[in-house]
């Protein structure tokens, strides 16, 4: 993606939908996407103006999105094949996606959509050492695509039987998926937490050894045993565990959630997680 990449959020939900590359010039329409040989799931392209499309010479099927001035979604067009043509009364612009994302992102008509900068929001720990005496903090960028304070947020994280938490939650996301670490720490910033990302699962013990993460969401599919990766440093060092996974079986204890579920079942998830752990803190604390 090109480094003015935009993130598309479903007002509705609160889910992101994609990581968008915006074609808003007559040569980037034109060519739209013609000569890829696929677009990944968690990818998108967003034509405007464009009332309508067409998939000549394209090479797979895609999802259409209408979306009107106020990028609300006028029409969908589910897996769109090469060689066809859809249109929309009223729409302003056109938001492609791959095959089959509508239905996985719950992405419906009349739902509204809005397109948010991309930016350095993240604290990323993809070549954190796993030596323990070569080990430093991650770099950390505390730029946040809309700033936000604890205050501000309080409301999006605070439940009516118990307190909001007393700093930021520090959350560590755990995927090999960029797509994934990219659009769930941009959502997590948002909502007033502190994110670092990576892409192994070497190395998170120093983090939480470390103290640099109080809940850590770990994609289950993509590791070996990822509670078992974190657990002796949770034992010496509380913290919250998140276990995500592409599929996953009502049987799991703990429960894992949908990695592309809705958005506010994992904030909750983390929320309690936080909570936990503080609970657990104060209760040794105290002891």
């Amino acid at each position: 993606m090109a480094s003015e990449t935009k993130v598309i959020v479903n007002l509705r939900t609160g889910a992101c939908v994609c990581a968008c590359e915006p074609a808003d010039r007559p040569l980037a329409r034109m060519r739209g996407l013609i000569g890829r040989r696929e677009l990944p799931a968690g990818d998108g392209l967003l034509l405007t103006p464009a009332p309508s499309i067409h998939t000549a010479f394209m090479r797979f099927a895609i999802d259409a999105v209408f979306l009107d001035r106020e990028l609300r979604v006028l029409k969908i067009v589910e897996r769109l094949r090469p060689w066809r043509a859809a249109s929309a009364r009223g729409a302003r612009a056109v938001l492609e996606l791959a095959a089959g994302e509508c239905a996985r992102r719950d992405v419906c008509e009349g739902d509204r959509l809005d397109v948010r900068e991309r930016g350095p929001v993240e604290r990323v720990v993809e070549d954190y050492p796993t030596d323990a005496t070569h080990a430093s903090a991650p770099t950390v960028s505390e730029s946040i695509i809309w700033p936000t304070s604890l205050e501000q947020n309080a409301h999006l994280t605070a439940k009516p039987d118990r307190p909001a938490p007393k700093e930021r939650v520090r959350v560590l996301v755990v995927s090999r998926d960029r797509h994934f670490r990219s659009e769930t720490s941009t959502l997590l910033a948002h909502r007033g937490c502190v994110v670092d990302t990576t892409a192994k699962a070497s190395g998170v013990d120093e983090v939480i050894n470390g103290g640099g993460a109080d809940v850590i969401v770990i994609e289950a599919g993509r590791f070996r045993s990822p509670a078992q990766t974190v657990a002796a440093a949770a034992l010496a060092h509380p913290v919250g565990i998140v276990v995500v996974d592409e599929s996953p079986a009502g049987t799991h204890q703990p429960r894992v959630l949908a990695k592309w579920g809705p958005f506010e079942e994992l904030f909750a998830a983390i929320e309690d997680a936080a909570y936990r752990r503080e609970s657990l803190q104060s209760t040794s604390a105290s002891g």
